[in-house]
C-alpha cells in the first residue's frame, strides 16, 4: 500500500529534494558542475547537489534549478520520445526546462515535461544508486511518483573546537599512576612473601628436623647404655 505523504506547498525562497519512496532523491551526478551532467537517483545527504528550486515560469509552470550548480534541469537534445535522457544545462527561455507539478492526490506528484507531457521516470524502474532519470509516457506507475518536501540540513557530526575544549575541561582527568602503581604495589607484596616464606622454611624445616634427630639420639643412647646381667643364682651342692 502506498504511503500518504502531505503535499508540500511550493515556496520560490526554499530548497526542495525531489524524492522517492525509498528515499532516493533526484541529484546531479558526481555533483558535476558542468552543461550536460547526468541526472540520477541517490541516498540522500542533505547535499546541495541533492536540492532543487522551483523558478515559476507560469501558471503552474517551473524551472528546476539545481541549488548547487545553478543550472536546469532538462531534456537531452530537446527529446520528446520515450527514454529521452535528462541532463542538467545553463538556463535558457526553452521549453525543454519547463516542467508541471501534477498532484496524484496522496501527496506525491508527477513531474511532467511541459514539452511533451510525459513523466520523469527511472531507467529500467531501477530504484538502485546511479539509477539514470528519463522522461515516458504516463503510466501511474511507482516509479513516475515523486514526493517534493523542503530540504533537510545536512547532519554536521563535526564537533567545534571551542566545544571540543569545554568537553575535554568538564570531563574528570583521568590518571594512569594508579594503574601503573598497583602492578608495583602487587610485586612488592609477591616479593614480600616470598621473603616470609624463605625466612620461616629453615624453621620449618628445623622443626621436621627435630623429631628425627630425637629419635637418632634416644635410639644411639640406647645403643651405648651397658648391658646389665643378672647375677646367676649359684648352685648348692650337696659336700
Amino acid at each position: 500500500m502506498m504511503k500518504k505523504t502531505v503535499q508540500t506547498v511550493i515556496s520560490p525562497d526554499k530548497f526542495y529534494t525531489i524524492g522517492n519512496e525509498n528515499g532516493k532523491v533526484i541529484e546531479v551526478a558526481d555533483f558535476n558542475t558542468e552543461n550536460g551532467a547526468a541526472i540520477q537517483l541517490w541516498d540522500y545527504a542533505g547535499e546541495a547537489w541533492q536540492q532543487w528550486s522551483f523558478v515559476r515560469a507560469g501558471e503552474g509552470v517551473y524551472r528546476i534549478c539545481n541549488r548547487f550548480t545553478g543550472k536546469m534541469l532538462d531534456l537531452v537534445a530537446n527529446g520528446v520520445v520515450d527514454g529521452t535522457w535528462l541532463h542538467q544545462w545553463e538556463g535558457t527561455s526553452g521549453s525543454s526546462q519547463l516542467w508541471i507539478l501534477e498532484s496524484t492526490g496522496d501527496g506525491h506528484v508527477k513531474v511532467k515535461s511541459n514539452l511533451s507531457g510525459k513523466c520523469v521516470d527511472l531507467v529500467g524502474m531501477s530504484q538502485d544508486n546511479g539509477a539514470r532519470l528519463q522522461i515516458w509516457q504516463d503510466v501511474n506507475g511507482e516509479n513516475q511518483r515523486w514526493i517534493v518536501q523542503e530540504a533537510k540540513p545536512k547532519k554536521n557530526t563535526k564537533k567545534t573546537k571551542s566545544e571540543t575544549e569545554e568537553k575535554t575541561e568538564a570531563a574528570p582527568k583521568k590518571t594512569t599512576r594508579r594503574k601503573k602503581a598497583e602492578p608495583a604495589k602487587a610485586l612488592k607484596e609477591a616479593e614480600q612473601s616470598k621473603m616470609i616464606e624463605a625466612a620461616e622454611e629453615p624453621k620449618a624445616l628445623k622443626a621436621a628436623q627435630q623429631p628425627i634427630a630425637l629419635e637418632t639420639h634416644e635410639e644411639q643412647a640406647a645403643a651405648q647404655k651397658p648391658v646389665l646381667k643378672k647375677p646367676a643364682k649359684r648352685r648348692v651342692g650337696k659336700r
